[in-house]
């Protein structure tokens, strides 16, 4: 059986691939994508057996696939999303991998796949499951999968103090200071994340409102930002950010 992993983190998606030769070494991984444009391109002339379909893409949702294209292949959604939205998947009768995917999970959804004999789900479940999504509104990353030694781990968002760019690398930084690369640009970053909690702040960072110690005026129409755990330079509201900054910590 050939699968198609779709899926915007790299990380997350190499511990699928992992995984699925575990739970089945009949299982090929043909391709993994990460946007909705390659996918589009790439069932246009190919046609897989199962799909791992990640919910939020690098250029969009995964819904917009279905726009897209009349999808006849069985799917398996992978979503970090809520209890509300979990509930949407069993409704529409299509199966679903929680963020962190675990083996004994993973194994009951190919054990499903196999007992409905490879059936899609059909295009109106799949239409009704995007007007769910649209209304439930979950857009924003719950959690991310990172490289901790020679392993994975799962970080929740509420974990993170500040992203940063430091030696071409892009980092998340914890309240308790540790760092892990991720490979996403800043700008991708905070299209992920609650604008109620994240703020980008200059070019170089995205701060939360938990990190934040003090704020204080700065030259030339900047503002200092003081966080914890501390910087190694100092963190400056750029003045094309400080109108949009100010509003959001209420000044």
């Amino acid at each position: 059986m050939q699968a198609l992993i779709i899926e915007d983190e790299l990380i997350a998606a190499e511990r699928l691939q992992e995984l699925i030769k575990r739970c089945d070494s009949d299982i090929e991984v043909v391709a993994i994508l990460d946007s909705v444009i390659d996918t589009a391109n790439y069932l246009n002339d190919h046609h897989p057996d199962l799909i791992f379909l990640d919910i939020q893409l690098s250029d969009g949702i995964c819904f917009e696939l279905f726009e897209r294209l009349e999808i006849d292949i069985p799917v398996i959604f992978i979503t970090a999303y809520d209890e509300y939205m979990q509930e949407a998947f069993k409704v529409n009768s299509i199966d679903y991998l929680l963020k962190p995917v675990r083996k004994e999970e993973l194994e009951a959804s190919l054990a499903k796949h196999k007992r409905l004999n490879g059936k899609a789900s059909s295009r109106i479940q799949l239409q009704q499951l995007f007007k769910e999504y649209i209304k439930s509104r979950a857009t924003y990353k719950c959690r991310f999968m990172v490289k901790s030694g020679r392993g994975f781990i799962s970080l929740d968002v509420q974990e993170v103090a500040y992203i940063c760019s430091e030696h071409k690398l892009n980092l998340l930084v914890t309240h308790v200071g540790k760092k892990y690369v991720v490979d996403y640009t800043l700008d991708q970053m905070i299209s992920m994340l609650d604008p109620k909690n994240f703020i980008k702040v200059n070019r170089n960072y995205i701060v939360s409102h938990k990190c934040i110690v003090k704020v204080e005026p700065y030259f030339n129409n900047r503002m200092l930002v003081i966080v914890n755990p501390s910087c190694k330079n100092d963190l400056l509201v750029s003045r094309n950010y400080l109108p949009d900054f100010r509003r959001w910590m209420g000044l």
